[in-house]
């Protein structure tokens, strides 16, 4: 077997292959042999068919399947012979398959990055990072009230925060658009689920009252054909309603979870709850700055068939009801998952680089501790603890996970890090 390799960009490979003559006829005598003990002609128990017979009746399908073997045997010895490790799945290209002479075919396919060494090279980076305030805990006290919000329907003008039922009738130059009109339909003033203008448009209106509103779709309006255009939303008012929060009582309490009802343990549970998240969000945006960094000083090349896989996981993430099935999104709409999909990959890569330079080994104690913070989010933590023991993969992607923090402790050790004190509510909106 002759082998030859040509870089045609950084990553992509067209290796030529030319196998001799015989290694074919020999494969596809092969699968003429093993077809005359099973294939079944009249006159002639199975097993007994005359060679030639079987030969001349199934000779396209026998050279068409030593044909495909050949390829994947030959394929698969060129690529170790050249140490080649191929990142998708190679695209072949049949140069010669005349009968009686040598079998000669392309294969072109990208190989994995080389990362040969990572560097990493800071002086100092910010670290965002904030407190948690009463007021804070208070904020939070009241998004959990806010679920068992009632309305109460009131004798006044609609306010800000106020629910408004009503009809509307859009209109653009005139025409009713398709999608513009509904009936009994509740709102609430101030949470922007409507284009800007229609709810401050509500503002002032009693029960009975009738207006248009004259408002315009926002530039990057979701469906193109309305971006941009302006609109009458011909409105009547139904019902207003004015929110009112569920009491803090010991029942109140006892239905959000805590067992004492006793209004000091809800906060302090709210409290503990928040400290956690802080933590995560603090944890979070230091190691994603510390990644871009890591990004910037060792740019790579991807191959594209390990961005489209991980493009893929991405999507499939995101939409788990369609995981393992075709996506049915064009080219385009995919293209949308590349750039996250790259830096995945570009960090993946480079994070191995740097367990191996470092020859850092995954902390159990570490793991332990953090299957334990996991664990404590449930109900019945033993129970979560003792699946992530039996499940290998959760326990894999443990372990990657606290490697990733040894990863990032490694790379500030000489780095000042200096704290940027920010209110919660910035933290989390940045």
């Amino acid at each position: 077997m002759q082998v030859s390799v040509e870089a045609t960009t950084k990553l992509e490979r067209r290796m030529t292959i030319t196998v001799p003559v015989n290694t074919l006829d020999d494969a596809f005598d092969k699968r003429i042999a093993k077809l005359a003990k099973t294939v079944k002609a009249n006159g002639y128990r199975p097993g007994k068919t005359p060679i030639e017979y079987v030969r001349q009746r199934y000779s396209d399908t026998a050279r068409q399947e030593a044909l495909s073997e050949v390829i994947q045997s030959s394929l698969y010895a060129a690529m170790n012979q050249e140490k080649l490790n191929p990142a998708g799945v190679p695209v072949v290209e049949p140069k010669n398959i005349l009968p009686g002479e040598p079998l000669e075919f392309i294969a072109t396919f990208e190989i994995f990055p080389t990362v040969d060494a990572a560097h990493f090279d800071l002086k100092s980076i910010e670290k965002q990072t904030a407190k948690i305030t009463d007021s804070d805990v208070e904020n939070a006290l009241n998004r959990l009230r806010q679920r068992d919000i009632k309305w109460h329907p009131v004798d006044r003008p609609a306010a800000e925060k106020d629910q408004v039922v009503i009809d509307f009738r859009g209109s653009i130059d005139g025409t009713v658009f398709a999608g513009g009109e509904a009936h009994d339909f509740p709102i609430i003033i101030g949470s922007r689920s409507m284009i800007p203008g229609f709810e401050e448009g509500l503002i002032g209106l009693s029960v009975g009252a009738e207006k248009v509103l004259q408002v315009t779709f926002p530039e990057n309006y979701h469906a193109k054909e309305f971006a941009g255009k302006a609109a009458e939303f011909a409105v009547t008012v139904h019902k207003v309603s004015e929110p009112q929060l569920p009491a803090l009582d010991e029942a109140a309490i006892k239905k959000l979870g805590v067992k004492s009802g006793k209004l000091e343990d809800l906060t302090a549970e709210i409290r503990k709850n928040l400290d956690r998240e802080l933590d995560r969000i603090v944890n979070a945006k230091l190691k994603n700055k510390v990644f871009d960094h890591l990004l910037e000083q060792n740019p790579l090349d991807i191959p594209k068939a390990m961005i489209e896989r991980e493009g893929k996981r991405i999507h499939d993430e995101l939409h788990p009801h369609h995981a393992g099935k075709d996506h049915g999104h064009s080219a385009a709409e995919m293209a949308a998952f590349d750039a996250p999909a790259k830096r995945n990959v570009a960090l993946g890569l480079l994070v191995a680089q740097l367990i191996k330079q470092h020859q850092l080994v995954v902390d159990k104690a570490r793991v332990t501790e953090y299957i334990a913070h996991l664990s404590s989010l449930y109900e019945n933590p033993t129970e979560v603890a003792t699946w992530y023991e039996k499940n290998q993969q959760a326990m894999s992607e443990v372990e990657m996970q606290v490697l990733e923090e040894q990863v990032i402790e490694k790379l500030l050790e000489n780095v000042q890090v200096t704290d940027n004190m920010l209110t919660y509510n910035e933290l989390i909106a940045g």
